[in-house]
Parts: structure tokens; C-alpha cells; sequence
């Protein structure tokens, strides 16, 4: 299970903070796409507002979670929701559809988290990294590893490995949260790993 409103492959199109034309102070959120475009609770929660914004947020949901954050999540197909206010919910619960409702620009769900009156990054509560990219839910499960900041530059056919390290506690990336993927391993680093290994 994860904290993900999306499951299975999906992409991250634009990011919490993102300035451009669209965000002139800076995009308040998350923007998912996927192939599979069932939206789920990010939370233990109550639905606190079903409602429909035609020249924002579309149709939307929000979410109220006992640590005072609200969950938003905005563009969904009118008519796909499966929640009322009241309702409680759990990052099993689908609660609506993928759409492009209100002001979007295709398919896509924009999610929101704020606490109080202010907007935060959600990136740290959902453990993804801020970063444009393709993903799957399955690598952000629980006891699926650490999520790293430079994760969209671990190559495929090294994620399992890079996983399985982590796991061990063989490779855990540096201080700032990176694994540093393209950085040569020094022979000091090496004797760590292997002193590691021998600790097994």
C-alpha cells in the first residue's frame, strides 16, 4: 500500500513550486498522469467537500485527515465521484476518476495538501521526489526502500538492485537524500559496503 493517489505506472507532469505561464507564483501542487486513472484516498480521513469549480479545480474532492491537512484533488470526470461528504475514506478507497474538468489542460489530477490555511509540498507526506518523471506506485510501497531525490536518474534495469541494496542497508545515498546513480564508488566507500556485507 502506499500514500500515492494514482497506482501501477504513472508520471509526475508538473511539480510542486513549477513557475511558468500557468503558475505565476509557483503551481500549488502535484500533477499525476496515468494509464490507470482510478483516484484513491491519500489518507485516513473524512470526505469533507464534493463539489464542482468550472473555471479551476473542476470537479473535486476534498479531504479532511486528523492531522488537520486537507487533501485536495482536482479534475476529476464529472460524475465519476464515489464519495460523499461524511464519508470515511482510506488510501484503499477509490474515490473518483482521472479527468480534465475545470481549467485543465488534458488528463490529469491535480493534488493539493494543505495544513491550516497554508499550501505545502505534498512530495514529503506522498515520498516522491519533487521532479517531472515516469514512476511506478510499487516502488513507494511500504518497506519498498527509500524513495531518493535523484530517483528519476536511476536507470530501469537498476532499480531492483538499487532497491535491494538500500533494503540491506549496503547503499543508502548521502546526506542530501541523493544515491548519486553516475558517481564513481571511491575505495573508501567500497570497504564500507564490504564491511557491511561481512556484518550479514
Amino acid at each position: 500500500m502506499t500514500l500515492l493517489p494514482v497506482t501501477g505506472a504513472f508520471s509526475v507532469t508538473a511539480v510542486y513550486g513549477q513557475k511558468g505561464s500557468l503558475w505565476r507564483d509557483g503551481h500549488k501542487g502535484i500533477d499525476f498522469a496515468a494509464d490507470d486513472r482510478r483516484v484513491y484516498a491519500t489518507c485516513n480521513g473524512t470526505v469533507r467537500l464534493v463539489a464542482f469549480d468550472e473555471g479551476g479545480w473542476g470537479q473535486y474532492i476534498s479531504i479532511g485527515d486528523d492531522k488537520g491537512r486537507r487533501h485536495v484533488f482536482c479534475h476529476l470526470v464529472k460524475g465519476s465521484v464515489k464519495v460523499k461528504a461524511g464519508d470515511a475514506v482510506t488510501p484503499l478507497t477509490v474515490i473518483g476518476t482521472m479527468g480534465e474538468t475545470g481549467n485543465a489542460t488534458g488528463v490529469h489530477l491535480h493534488y493539493q495538501l494543505q495544513q491550516g490555511t497554508d499550501i505545502i509540498d505534498p512530495t514529503e507526506y506522498l515520498g516522491i521526489p519533487n521532479r517531472t518523471g515516469s514512476y511506478h506506485s510499487k516502488d513507494f510501497e511500504e518497506g519498498a526502500g527509500m524513495a531518493y531525490k535523484d530517483d528519476a536518474a536511476i536507470p530501469d534495469w537498476a532499480r531492483d538492485a538499487v532497491g535491494t541494496v538500500t533494503d540491506k542497508g549496503l547503499m543508502v545515498g548521502d546526506d542530501q537524500g541523493n544515491f548519486n546513480p553516475n558517481e564513481p564508488v571511491t575505495r573508501a566507500e567500497l570497504a564500507v559496503i564490504l564491511a557491511r556485507l561481512q556484518k550479514d
